[in-house]
Protein backbone atom coordinates (compact mmCIF):
# COMPACT_ATOMS: atom_id res chain seq x y z
CA UNK A 1 0.00 0.00 0.00
CA UNK A 2 1.36 3.52 -1.01
CA UNK A 3 2.79 5.47 2.38
CA UNK A 4 -0.16 7.98 1.41
CA UNK A 5 -2.85 6.12 2.14
CA UNK A 6 -1.52 3.75 4.68
CA UNK A 7 -1.43 6.95 6.66
CA UNK A 8 -4.88 8.11 5.67
CA UNK A 9 -5.83 4.07 6.67
CA UNK A 10 -4.23 4.78 10.16
CA UNK A 11 -6.13 7.87 10.63
CA UNK A 12 -9.34 6.59 9.79
CA UNK A 13 -8.86 3.52 12.51
CA UNK A 14 -8.18 6.46 14.92
CA UNK A 15 -10.58 8.03 14.40
CA UNK A 16 -12.99 5.34 14.93
CA UNK A 17 -11.34 3.76 17.75
CA UNK A 18 -12.09 7.21 19.40
CA UNK A 19 -15.79 7.37 18.45
CA UNK A 20 -18.18 7.13 21.62
CA UNK A 21 -22.03 6.34 21.01
CA UNK A 22 -24.31 9.04 22.69
CA UNK A 23 -25.58 7.89 25.83
CA UNK A 24 -29.23 9.38 27.41
CA UNK A 25 -28.17 11.93 30.05
CA UNK A 26 -24.69 12.32 28.92
CA UNK A 27 -23.45 16.00 28.05
CA UNK A 28 -19.28 17.02 27.27
CA UNK A 29 -18.90 19.89 29.56
CA UNK A 30 -16.23 22.44 28.69
CA UNK A 31 -12.75 21.82 28.51
CA UNK A 32 -10.45 23.35 31.70
CA UNK A 33 -6.82 23.00 32.61
CA UNK A 34 -7.03 22.56 35.95
CA UNK A 35 -4.53 21.36 38.45
CA UNK A 36 -5.72 18.15 39.93
CA UNK A 37 -5.75 17.77 43.67
CA UNK A 38 -4.77 14.18 43.54
CA UNK A 39 -3.69 11.38 41.10
CA UNK A 40 -5.66 8.20 40.30
CA UNK A 41 -3.54 5.07 40.89
CA UNK A 42 -1.93 4.18 37.01
CA UNK A 43 -3.52 0.62 35.73
CA UNK A 44 -1.07 -1.89 35.98
CA UNK A 45 -1.05 -5.03 34.50
CA UNK A 46 -0.86 -7.34 37.60
CA UNK A 47 -3.52 -9.86 38.31
CA UNK A 48 -5.31 -10.35 42.02
CA UNK A 49 -4.77 -13.23 43.87
CA UNK A 50 -7.93 -14.43 45.06
CA UNK A 51 -9.29 -13.31 49.10
CA UNK A 52 -10.17 -16.29 51.00
CA UNK A 53 -14.14 -16.23 51.23
CA UNK A 54 -15.21 -14.07 54.25
CA UNK A 55 -18.01 -13.47 55.77
CA UNK A 56 -20.40 -10.72 53.78
CA UNK A 57 -23.31 -9.16 55.19
CA UNK A 58 -26.22 -9.03 52.02
CA UNK A 59 -29.09 -6.99 52.36
CA UNK A 60 -32.57 -6.72 50.83
CA UNK A 61 -34.08 -2.97 51.24
CA UNK A 62 -37.71 -3.91 51.83
CA UNK A 63 -39.97 -2.30 48.69
CA UNK A 64 -43.66 -1.47 48.91
CA UNK A 65 -45.80 -4.83 48.81
CA UNK A 66 -43.47 -6.99 49.50
CA UNK A 67 -43.98 -9.49 52.21
CA UNK A 68 -41.29 -12.10 53.77
CA UNK A 69 -42.29 -14.83 51.89
CA UNK A 70 -42.28 -13.03 48.73
CA UNK A 71 -38.35 -12.09 49.44
CA UNK A 72 -37.39 -15.56 50.84
CA UNK A 73 -38.65 -16.92 47.23
CA UNK A 74 -36.54 -14.33 45.57
CA UNK A 75 -33.05 -15.52 47.24
CA UNK A 76 -34.00 -18.97 47.26
CA UNK A 77 -34.57 -19.47 50.92
CA UNK A 78 -36.49 -20.94 53.58
CA UNK A 79 -38.84 -18.06 55.32
CA UNK A 80 -37.77 -19.73 58.62
CA UNK A 81 -34.17 -19.01 58.02
CA UNK A 82 -35.10 -15.13 56.91
CA UNK A 83 -36.46 -14.99 60.26
CA UNK A 84 -34.40 -16.41 61.71
CA UNK A 85 -31.74 -13.74 60.46
CA UNK A 86 -33.61 -10.86 61.23
CA UNK A 87 -35.11 -11.78 64.54
CA UNK A 88 -36.08 -7.91 65.35
CA UNK A 89 -38.47 -8.13 62.53
CA UNK A 90 -42.09 -9.15 62.50
CA UNK A 91 -43.21 -10.47 59.48
CA UNK A 92 -47.37 -8.05 60.01
CA UNK A 93 -45.34 -5.17 60.82
CA UNK A 94 -42.82 -4.86 57.78
CA UNK A 95 -42.19 -1.80 56.95
CA UNK A 96 -40.91 -0.10 53.19
CA UNK A 97 -37.46 0.92 53.79
CA UNK A 98 -36.52 -2.11 56.62
CA UNK A 99 -33.25 -3.55 55.77
CA UNK A 100 -32.98 -7.53 55.72
CA UNK A 101 -30.18 -9.66 56.09
CA UNK A 102 -29.88 -12.62 53.66
CA UNK A 103 -28.91 -15.68 55.02
CA UNK A 104 -27.27 -18.60 53.50
CA UNK A 105 -29.77 -20.58 51.40
CA UNK A 106 -28.40 -24.00 53.08
CA UNK A 107 -29.80 -22.96 56.52
CA UNK A 108 -26.99 -22.66 58.31
CA UNK A 109 -27.65 -20.96 61.60
CA UNK A 110 -27.23 -17.21 61.04
CA UNK A 111 -23.97 -16.03 63.79
CA UNK A 112 -23.06 -12.30 63.20
CA UNK A 113 -22.56 -12.11 59.07
CA UNK A 114 -24.30 -13.60 57.38
CA UNK A 115 -22.36 -15.62 54.08
CA UNK A 116 -23.27 -14.79 50.41
CA UNK A 117 -26.02 -16.33 48.93
CA UNK A 118 -25.46 -18.87 46.24
CA UNK A 119 -27.88 -16.42 43.81
CA UNK A 120 -26.22 -15.54 40.99
CA UNK A 121 -26.53 -11.12 40.71
CA UNK A 122 -28.65 -9.91 38.10
CA UNK A 123 -26.29 -8.69 35.00
CA UNK A 124 -24.81 -5.83 35.96
CA UNK A 125 -21.85 -4.40 33.77
CA UNK A 126 -18.92 -3.05 36.21
CA UNK A 127 -16.26 -0.05 35.23
CA UNK A 128 -12.62 -0.82 35.88
CA UNK A 129 -12.06 0.92 39.37
CA UNK A 130 -10.29 4.96 40.03
CA UNK A 131 -8.88 5.11 42.88
CA UNK A 132 -7.62 8.62 44.26
CA UNK A 133 -5.46 9.00 47.06
CA UNK A 134 -6.65 12.27 49.04
CA UNK A 135 -4.67 14.76 51.15
CA UNK A 136 -6.25 13.34 54.02
CA UNK A 137 -4.57 9.60 53.85
CA UNK A 138 -7.46 8.21 53.11
CA UNK A 139 -8.31 6.17 49.27
CA UNK A 140 -11.24 6.89 47.20
CA UNK A 141 -12.37 4.59 44.60
CA UNK A 142 -15.32 4.60 42.48
CA UNK A 143 -16.68 2.05 40.06
CA UNK A 144 -19.42 2.55 37.33
CA UNK A 145 -22.42 -0.14 37.28
CA UNK A 146 -24.31 0.16 33.95
CA UNK A 147 -27.31 -1.99 33.61
CA UNK A 148 -27.89 -3.14 30.10
CA UNK A 149 -31.07 -4.95 30.63
CA UNK A 150 -34.69 -3.86 29.84
CA UNK A 151 -36.04 -3.78 32.67
CA UNK A 152 -34.42 -1.31 36.47
CA UNK A 153 -32.62 -3.08 39.14
CA UNK A 154 -31.80 -2.97 42.28
CA UNK A 155 -29.38 -3.97 45.46
CA UNK A 156 -26.37 -2.86 43.88
CA UNK A 157 -23.09 -3.95 45.59
CA UNK A 158 -19.94 -4.75 44.85
CA UNK A 159 -16.56 -5.65 46.22
CA UNK A 160 -13.42 -3.64 45.48
CA UNK A 161 -10.00 -4.91 45.97
CA UNK A 162 -6.38 -3.19 46.24
CA UNK A 163 -3.76 -5.08 45.71
CA UNK A 164 0.25 -4.65 45.90
CA UNK A 165 2.52 -5.26 42.41
CA UNK A 166 2.70 -9.44 43.42
CA UNK A 167 -1.26 -9.58 42.97
CA UNK A 168 -1.37 -9.48 46.77
CA UNK A 169 -4.46 -8.46 48.18
CA UNK A 170 -3.81 -5.13 50.55
CA UNK A 171 -7.46 -4.30 51.44
CA UNK A 172 -10.94 -4.86 50.25
CA UNK A 173 -14.49 -3.50 50.84
CA UNK A 174 -18.17 -2.99 50.07
CA UNK A 175 -19.30 -0.28 47.44
CA UNK A 176 -22.81 1.09 47.30
CA UNK A 177 -25.01 2.96 44.84
CA UNK A 178 -26.65 6.18 46.30
CA UNK A 179 -29.15 5.39 43.65
CA UNK A 180 -32.06 2.73 44.68
CA UNK A 181 -32.30 1.70 41.09
CA UNK A 182 -30.57 1.59 38.00
CA UNK A 183 -32.96 2.07 34.94
CA UNK A 184 -32.53 0.23 31.80
CA UNK A 185 -29.10 1.70 29.95
CA UNK A 186 -28.62 3.63 33.06
CA UNK A 187 -25.68 3.97 34.90
CA UNK A 188 -24.94 4.46 38.91
CA UNK A 189 -21.66 5.16 40.67
CA UNK A 190 -20.40 2.71 43.12
CA UNK A 191 -18.03 4.22 45.77
CA UNK A 192 -15.97 3.64 49.03
CA UNK A 193 -13.55 5.04 51.15
CA UNK A 194 -10.79 3.19 52.85
CA UNK A 195 -9.52 4.99 55.60
CA UNK A 196 -6.28 4.96 56.21
CA UNK A 197 -5.42 4.22 52.38
CA UNK A 198 -3.24 1.37 52.36
CA UNK A 199 0.39 1.91 50.70
CA UNK A 200 2.09 0.05 48.11
CA UNK A 201 -0.96 -0.31 45.52
CA UNK A 202 -0.11 -0.93 42.11
CA UNK A 203 -3.83 -2.81 40.97
CA UNK A 204 -7.57 -2.46 41.62
CA UNK A 205 -10.37 -5.14 40.64
CA UNK A 206 -14.20 -4.89 41.47
CA UNK A 207 -16.37 -7.98 41.85
CA UNK A 208 -20.62 -7.73 41.84
CA UNK A 209 -22.00 -9.53 44.80
CA UNK A 210 -25.75 -8.43 44.33
CA UNK A 211 -28.04 -7.01 41.84
CA UNK A 212 -31.81 -7.97 41.65
CA UNK A 213 -34.87 -7.66 39.22
CA UNK A 214 -36.52 -4.01 40.44
CA UNK A 215 -39.91 -5.15 41.33
CA UNK A 216 -42.89 -3.90 40.19
CA UNK A 217 -43.90 -2.56 43.02
CA UNK A 218 -40.95 -0.28 44.15
CA UNK A 219 -41.42 2.51 46.52
CA UNK A 220 -38.69 4.31 44.46
CA UNK A 221 -40.17 6.03 41.64
CA UNK A 222 -38.15 7.36 38.85
CA UNK A 223 -37.73 10.98 37.85
CA UNK A 224 -37.26 12.48 34.75
CA UNK A 225 -34.53 14.99 33.40
CA UNK A 226 -36.23 17.02 30.87
CA UNK A 227 -33.19 18.93 30.27
CA UNK A 228 -30.01 20.03 32.21
CA UNK A 229 -26.32 21.47 31.22
CA UNK A 230 -23.34 21.48 33.20
CA UNK A 231 -20.58 24.52 33.69
CA UNK A 232 -17.40 24.85 35.56
CA UNK A 233 -17.39 27.35 38.13
CA UNK A 234 -14.31 27.94 40.75
CA UNK A 235 -13.15 24.86 40.50
CA UNK A 236 -16.92 23.30 41.07
CA UNK A 237 -18.84 21.47 38.61
CA UNK A 238 -22.60 22.83 38.70
CA UNK A 239 -25.06 20.99 36.70
CA UNK A 240 -28.69 23.49 36.61
CA UNK A 241 -31.63 21.71 34.71
CA UNK A 242 -35.42 20.68 35.55
CA UNK A 243 -36.73 18.17 37.40
CA UNK A 244 -40.23 15.81 36.32
CA UNK A 245 -42.31 13.62 38.00
CA UNK A 246 -44.22 11.92 35.52
CA UNK A 247 -45.62 9.49 38.50
CA UNK A 248 -49.47 9.58 39.80
CA UNK A 249 -48.20 9.95 43.57
CA UNK A 250 -46.45 13.04 45.11
CA UNK A 251 -42.92 11.80 46.38
CA UNK A 252 -42.04 13.13 50.15
CA UNK A 253 -38.63 12.67 49.57
CA UNK A 254 -36.24 12.95 46.10
CA UNK A 255 -32.72 13.38 45.46
CA UNK A 256 -30.33 13.84 42.08
CA UNK A 257 -26.76 11.77 41.64
CA UNK A 258 -24.57 13.65 39.16
CA UNK A 259 -21.72 11.67 38.41
CA UNK A 260 -18.96 13.06 36.46
CA UNK A 261 -16.10 11.40 34.13
CA UNK A 262 -12.80 11.59 32.34
CA UNK A 263 -12.15 11.66 28.67
CA UNK A 264 -11.46 7.96 29.41
CA UNK A 265 -14.73 7.35 30.83
CA UNK A 266 -13.40 6.83 34.40
CA UNK A 267 -15.44 8.30 37.56
CA UNK A 268 -13.65 11.47 38.88
CA UNK A 269 -16.79 11.70 41.17
CA UNK A 270 -19.91 12.66 41.92
CA UNK A 271 -22.74 14.26 44.32
CA UNK A 272 -25.69 12.72 45.80
CA UNK A 273 -28.41 16.08 46.98
CA UNK A 274 -31.87 16.20 47.90
CA UNK A 275 -34.62 17.84 45.97
CA UNK A 276 -35.72 20.05 48.88
CA UNK A 277 -39.85 19.38 49.80
CA UNK A 278 -40.33 16.68 47.37
CA UNK A 279 -42.42 16.73 44.53
CA UNK A 280 -45.84 16.42 43.55
CA UNK A 281 -47.29 14.15 40.45
CA UNK A 282 -46.57 15.95 37.45
CA UNK A 283 -44.76 18.66 38.67
CA UNK A 284 -41.58 20.15 37.17
CA UNK A 285 -38.87 21.83 39.41
CA UNK A 286 -35.78 23.88 38.66
CA UNK A 287 -32.54 22.51 40.38
CA UNK A 288 -28.98 23.33 40.74
CA UNK A 289 -26.39 20.62 41.98
CA UNK A 290 -22.52 21.05 42.46
CA UNK A 291 -20.08 18.39 42.54
CA UNK A 292 -16.16 18.24 42.75
CA UNK A 293 -13.96 16.39 40.60
CA UNK A 294 -10.90 14.21 42.08
CA UNK A 295 -8.96 15.20 39.73
CA UNK A 296 -9.87 18.11 39.15
CA UNK A 297 -10.69 17.54 35.22
CA UNK A 298 -14.25 16.26 33.85
CA UNK A 299 -15.17 15.67 30.00
CA UNK A 300 -18.58 14.75 30.92
CA UNK A 301 -21.22 13.67 33.01
CA UNK A 302 -24.57 11.29 33.50
CA UNK A 303 -27.35 12.50 36.01
CA UNK A 304 -29.98 10.38 37.46
CA UNK A 305 -33.13 11.42 39.81
CA UNK A 306 -35.38 9.31 41.57
CA UNK A 307 -37.70 9.58 45.19
CA UNK A 308 -39.84 7.94 47.01
CA UNK A 309 -43.92 8.71 48.43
Amino acid sequence: MPPRLLFASLLLCACASATVAPTPALLSLPSATPSPAVNILPPTPVIIASLTPAPTPVTHIVQKGETLLGIALTYGISIADLQAANPNVQPQFLSIGAVLLIPNPSGTPVVGDVTLPTVTPFPVVLGDPACYPLPTGSTQCLADARNPNGMAVSNIAARITLADANGLPLADAIAYSPLDLIPPGGSAPLAVLFTPGPRGVAATSVTLLSASLAPSASATIILDLPQHTGTLLDGQWIVTGQVHSSSATSVSSAWLVVSLYDSADHLVGYRKQAIEGGLAAGATQNFSITAPSLTGGVDHYRLAAEGRP
